[in-house]
């Protein structure tokens, strides 16, 4: 692509209009050797997870749970970072920010992931042990303490995977929404299987104002309706599969900390995906450091967020000072896995904090994308932590928690599985892009026209134009 003006350091691009259609056409259908060898590695690591999958089945079977701890890890955290990531799409469209137009793919094409985890979720329902208890001895309770207070039908099994594949089609309804007028230009030009999916799935879109205007609207309903499902889903899962596995655990905190690490960790991703991308993917040109500086004020404030919401939990227990409190917060923070929530509480705060604490990193591409990293990290440990332990917390009948666990660390199988969920998810993510680009054409092209370089007095500023 020819090379465009690039002011403030870099602060802001301007893509020519002209070339962005065959410019990121061209980038889309190529096979750099990195990419190739991140699709085999991806490969490779799935693998070893349905290896490692295999193995747990036939050495543990389906009849417990607590061999399971490491698979509902891996599968939360690529569920609550997948699932929410469309969401920083979805958000930044309704509120019109111009700087998260080189984004807005980037964080929809995790909706596809959302099929595989209905696939993975499959092996959960089986192992989720049911409410009621048949026979319950002394100091047990006959069923255990969860969200389904009337036990409607089919719950909790039925409700959770509902909500998982409403979640998923609804995030891909929103990314065909978003893609349909890239889809219907790239259909002239593309040739063989992409010309095929383009014209089904663009139908009958030509352009015209009403249609413009109708996806715009559709776009916006969808999104809000998505940021619904996902807190609902959010909700449920870690109840079902977190609180109500730890006996006397009860806590209103801890799904908006799940959701809060799902926000941070999601967004933290995409920086990473959008600094190796305008670093080494080609795509120096649409993407400036307007957008890492705008989006690492929200990262710092959703840092601030999870840590605030994390003390809460600490405090409320620990004011508490009920022996159940006490057990709960030496399990999950203090004995069994203290030195693990340390380093959780380090990669999801400390170290994004004092990071992003300074104006002169934010306003760079890799600072943003260094805390990125480290709250991934940080949201990887604490699902490990979380679920891990609930899985492995003993006696779910109890009418308490009446001591501390040990900690359970994972055996070869669990690493392999632990590796299989995260290729998993990285394969189908980095296919996806060989079909849809990187970059929303339609918004990138749109937002050409709604900015400029202008002269002020004797300085020289970014005028932007608002649409509506």
């Amino acid at each position: 692509m020819a090379e465009n003006g690039r002011y403030h350091h870099e602060m802001w691009v301007f893509p020519i209009p002209g070339q962005v259609t065959a410019d990121v056409s061209a980038k889309t259908h190529a096979m750099p050797r990195a990419f190739t060898l991140a699709l085999v590695v991806s490969a490779v690591m799935l693998a070893f997870g349905i290896i490692g999958f295999i193995a747990r089945a036939t050495q543990d079977g389906f009849g417990d749970y607590a061999p399971w701890g490491y698979y509902m890890a891996i599968f939360s955290f690529v569920f609550m970072i997948t699932s929410t990531a469309p969401l920083a799409a979805a958000i930044f469209r309704v509120t019109k920010s111009h700087w998260r137009r080189p984004l807005s793919r980037v964080s929809e094409l995790f909706a596809l992931v959302g099929f595989f985890n209905i696939l993975a979720f499959i092996p959960l329902m089986m192992v989720l042990p049911p409410i009621f208890k048949s026979g319950a001895a002394e100091h047990q309770m006959e069923l255990r303490r969860t969200i389904w207070f009337e036990v409607p039908i089919g719950a909790p099994h039925v409700w959770d995977m509902l909500g998982i594949i409403s979640l998923a089609v609804t995030g891909a309804v929103l990314l065909w929404l978003s893609a349909v007028p890239d889809m219907a230009e790239a259909r002239l030009t593309a040739t063989g299987f992409r010309r095929t999916v383009y014209g089904i799935l663009a139908g009958h879109w030509y352009g015209t104002k009403r249609q413009w205007i109708s996806q715009k609207a559709g776009l916006a309903v969808l999104g809000a309706f998505y940021f619904m499902i996902l807190i609902f889903v959010h909700f449920i899962i870690s109840t079902d599969y977190g609180m109500s596995l730890i006996a006397g655990w009860k806590d209103s905190i801890f799904p908006v900390l799940y959701s809060l690490t799902g926000i941070q960790s999601s967004l933290g991703l995409i920086l990473l995906i959008m600094f190796i991308l305008r670093r080494w993917g080609g795509y120096r040109e649409y993407i400036g450091i307007s957008l890492f500086w705008a989006a690492s004020k929200i990262l710092l404030g959703v840092s601030l967020l999870w840590v605030y919401h994390m003390f809460a939990f600490g405090i409320t227990f620990w004011f508490g000072r009920l022996e159940v409190e006490q057990n709960i917060l030496k399990y999950l923070l203090f004995e069994s896995y203290g030195w693990l929530f340390l380093v959780n509480l380090t990669f999801s705060f400390f170290a994004p904090f004092l990071i992003l604490l300074w104006n002169p990193v934010r306003r760079s591409d890799w600072g943003p994308a260094l805390a990125g990293l480290s709250v991934l990290i940080g949201a990887f440990l604490f699902n490990m932590r979380i679920f891990v332990a609930s899985f492995n917390a003993g006696e779910i009948y109890d009418l308490a928690l009446e001591s501390v666990p040990p900690p359970v660390w994972p055996d070869i199988w669990d690493i392999f599985i632990v590796l299989g969920g995260l290729g998993a998810a990285a394969l189908i993510y980095l296919s996806a892009t060989k079909l849809l680009p990187f970059m929303c054409v339609w918004e990138i092209k749109e937002g050409t026209l709604y900015q400029k370089m202008d002269t002020f007095i004797r300085g020289r500023y970014l005028v932007l134009a608002k649409p509506e």
